[in-house]
């Protein structure tokens, strides 16, 4: 078969998630027509052709689970009619079935590209042959083992990247990368570091002294004079496709200078626009911005999170170090982001703003004790070969519900306790959330991402350490449908963690686990309820907040991730949906459990 054509006996099955998750997404948040057949077990499903007809597609329904969320399985069945089979490509099913929310014509040309391109890019992610396993480096496990989100129907998109580009710079297929690297005039560009942290000897530790003095010799080699220079990296797609295009002219007037491929080896992390350094020395990890777009989201790097990252980096380590809670084995890592670059906010321009800048980030590696492992928590759910959980090891060591015990305890206590006690959420999905064990076995967790996931509870934490922070331009926030950083009561704060903690992250692994290993996913949220207990019954004295906070209660609200992009909200649309913590406690009431803590 042509290697052109390597992807073809993968495209049906991809093709077919595809149109499950889309499915799957916005009949949850109630922006399909059609009805539960409980005989046949299948979704019934209505639309309409472009010329008004009516049209009806089948899907079988797996299960449900946690959230009131119905989980589909297989592929999507047309009804036949008079004048024929109904197509059922991405674009007719999704046509007809989005019809009647009448979106406008470019958004769902856009949206059907976005899908059409996901099960593309996922059948060629399906050709890729993952070498990691539980053993293998970090690096390699971050890269290889991972299947996109499980919720969201543009998953894989990658809107920007050729096939070919999808093949050497997505981190399934564990390619190395090297940099290109720039320099950009001083008065250009602004930096943004931890204090007492001096911007050139950071790059220079990171680079080591001999690589720095070749690329400062480059800059000599241009008749330029490097003290009037910073260094900066840049993603080799972003230095073709963002970069040269855009700052033509400053790299005609030396504002910019293209100093040519970097020495070191990089690896794709999930998020793709970061990178995990392969030099196995300790060096930090690189957030680099990528002008593509995966999961309905753009991938560049804004200043105010190159600003915000080491301010928010200090003050998250204060917290971790200075609370005996968290201290405490050090329950919660934080995955600090001491310096980073970008353009100078006088010099910022229409149409790139964000395609230039970096952050470097602690490696997670970094970070661990003796013994223990980094893992990502993306893999939890991954499938190995023989249709069993890659940690299948791990739980057969443990026992299943031992091992989950630790993830709970080692997971959710201190983000628990980050609310409740200081007002700070963080965005705790899988793709941020790091875990950290001992012989298999689940002990505590590590936090990434920091200044695009930081929330606040307003009047509950330390508002005036964070006066420096800079907010997103307007247009950004619209763009994204974001709240800002603050939250204005505690039931939308816990809703929040709730949501990302459970529902995006946790609820995926409770599902396979009862799909695969034939445990039960109310055993997994009886559990996790008697977790949150054990953490209230360890501060009494809280017990007035606990109850204001009220994680037990029977519903919370969540946000409808996947039709957003199609209907172009410009702020968050929220559903409700019932709590599986409260259906746990009620449905099996118990004394809080202990035993699983990091002593």
């Amino acid at each position: 078969m042509s290697h052109t054509l390597a992807f073809l006996p993968h495209y049906a099955a991809a093709q077919a998630r595809t149109l499950r998750q889309f499915i799957e997404a916005f009949w949850n948040e109630g922006c399909l027509l059609g009805a539960v057949d409980t005989e046949r077990n299948l979704l019934r499903l209505e639309g309409r052709d472009e010329h008004g007809a009516q049209l009806a597609y089948h899907i079988d329904i797996a299960g449900r689970s946690a959230f009131d969320r119905l989980r589909l399985s297989g592929e999507v069945r047309a009804e036949a009619r008079e004048s024929g089979q109904p197509r059922l490509d991405i674009a007719a099913v999704v046509s007809a079935l989005a019809r009647h929310l009448q979106p406008q014509a470019e958004a769902l040309r856009r949206f059907v590209a976005e899908l059409q391109q996901t099960a593309l890019k996922q059948a060629w992610s399906m050709t890729a042959a993952p070498q990691a396993s539980l053993q293998s480096p970090y690096a390699l496990q971050e890269a290889e083992l991972g299947d996109g989100h499980p919720y969201h129907p543009c998953f894989r998109s990658r809107m920007g990247f050729s096939i070919d580009e999808h093949r050497r710079y997505g981190p399934e297929f564990a390619q190395a990368i090297v940099l290109t690297w720039l320099a950009i005039d001083r008065e250009a560009s602004e930096t943004h570091s931890l204090p007492d942290l001096d911007y050139d000897d950071f790059v220079q530790s990171q680079l080591g002294t001999e690589e720095y003095r070749r690329l400062r010799g480059r800059i000599e080699a241009q008749g330029r004079a490097p003290a009037r220079y910073r260094l900066l990296p840049v993603h080799p797609w972003q230095w073709e496709h963002g970069v040269a295009p855009h700052f033509a002219d400053w790299l005609a007037d030396g504002t910019l200078l293209h100093l040519g491929a970097g020495r070191a080896e990089w690896l794709a992390q999930q998020s793709i626009r970061s990178l995990s350094s392969l030099e196995a020395d300790g060096r930090c990890n690189l957030k680099l911005p990528l002008a593509i777009a995966n999961s309905s989201a753009d991938r560049i790097l804004s200043d105010h999170h190159v600003h915000n990252a080491p301010i928010i980096s200090r003050w998250l380590e204060g917290i971790c170090r200075d609370d005996a809670f968290l201290a405490d084995g050090q329950r919660l890592a934080i995955l600090a982001e001491p310096a980073g670059v970008t353009v100078a906010a006088a010099r910022q321009r229409m149409g790139a703003y964000g395609m230039l800048g970096a952050i470097w980030r602690r490696a997670p590696e970094s970070v661990l004790a003796q013994g223990e492992q980094v893992f990502p928590m993306t893999a939890l759910t991954t499938l190995a070969g023989d249709g069993e959980l890659t940690i299948a090891p791990w739980l057969a060591r443990h026992g299943v519900e031992g091992w989950v015990a630790a993830l709970l305890e080692a997971s959710v206590p201190p983000l628990l306790h980050l609310m409740m006690t200081h007002g700070v959420l963080l965005e705790c999905h899988a793709q941020n959330t790091l875990l950290i064990l001992r012989d298999g076995l689940p002990r505590r967790i590590a936090i990434r991402d920091l200044p695009g996931g930081l929330h606040y509870l307003q009047g509950a934490t330390n508002e005036a350490q964070l006066a420096g922070l800079r907010t997103a331009p307007a247009y950004r926030n619209a763009l994204n449908a974001s709240g800002g950083f603050m939250f204005d009561s505690p039931a939308e704060a816990r809703d929040y963690l709730l949501e990302v903690l459970f529902f995006i992250n946790l609820g995926e692994l409770a599902w396979r686990l009862e799909r695969h290993h034939g445990y039960a996913e109310a055993l997994f949220w009886t559990q996790a309820a008697r977790t949150v207990l054990a953490y209230q019954s360890r501060f009494p004295e809280h017990a007035a907040r606990h109850r204001e906070f009220d994680l037990l209660g029977p519903q919370l609200r969540i946000e409808c991730l996947g039709a957003r992009r199609l209907l172009g909200w410009s702020t968050q649309r929220l559903r409700t949906v019932g709590n599986p913590l409260a259906a746990a406690q009620a449905a099996t009431p118990a004394s809080p459990i202990h035993g699983c803590g990091n002593a």
